[in-house]
């Protein structure tokens, strides 16, 4: 398997840690998913799309545990994301990893899952 071809991003209240390990591609979030986060994370999202094509990897984790808001627009990226990779008939397997103590994370995700239970799960950590 080759080696990931986007990077991690950091800004002021956002970060996006991308590592790879087999056949998973795991993202972690960290930070506040606010307006200013919104841009970062969509155009973050499209470069991964791109990725999971490059690499087949099977999997997809979002690690979501360390990430303490989550508005509209960033939800966006990730319905973005999954309708990228559900148009191109890839069965890659999306996991949003969460906070348990943090209930929020759940129930927003929670659209996601319903969205595309075939695709997506949620596991609380």
């Amino acid at each position: 398997m080759s080696s990931l071809r986007v990077e991690s991003v950091v800004t002021d209240s956002f970060g996006i840690e991308p590592t790879l390990r087999e056949d998973t591609l795991s993202v972690k979030l960290t930070g506040t998913g606010d307006m200013a986060a919104a841009a970062p994370l969509g155009s973050y999202c499209r470069a991964l799309q791109a990725e999971v094509v490059r690499l087949s990897v099977s999997a997809v984790e979002f690690d979501v545990r360390s990430l303490y808001f989550l508005n509209s627009s960033c939800l966006k990226a990730f319905i973005s994301f999954i309708c990228g990779l559900a148009a191109q008939g890839l069965k890659c397997k999306i996991q949003f990893v969460t906070d348990a103590r943090l209930g929020w994370q759940r129930r927003s995700l929670t659209a996601l899952e319903r969205m595309s239970p075939e695709l997506v799960s949620i596991a609380d950590a």
